[in-house]
């Protein structure tokens, strides 16, 4: 690590913001694959459901079982308050969804 431990932290900050956008564009790719060639009918619930888990159990492993509950709630939150205005934007522009 660098002798500027907030520089180093600010560096790796910005990459996480970089690689972001691809992680999410990869992970869509392979939900959306799997939408696509599976046999069965596809149920989106289950994926975001699969998603989710694999989420909470990828922070259970790497942290533990009571911090990394934790931090996946929070990743949940954070990413949930980053996108919800960019949510809110896609929704407009579409439209209301008929009654």
């Amino acid at each position: 690590m660098s002798d500027n431990p907030t520089k180093e932290f600010d560096r790796i900050t910005e990459l996480g913001k970089a690689r972001s956008d691809e992680y999410t564009e990869r992970l869509l790719a392979f939900v959306q694959n799997m939408e696509a060639s599976g046999q069965e009918p596809f149920i989106p619930l289950l994926a975001d459901i699969a998603l989710v888990r694999a989420l909470i159990v990828h922070h259970v492993i790497r942290y533990g079982p009571e911090r990394g509950l934790i931090e996946a709630r929070d990743a949940f939150n954070t990413t949930f308050d980053q996108m919800k205005p960019i949510l809110e934007n896609m929704e407009k522009a579409k439209g209301q969804p008929p009654p």
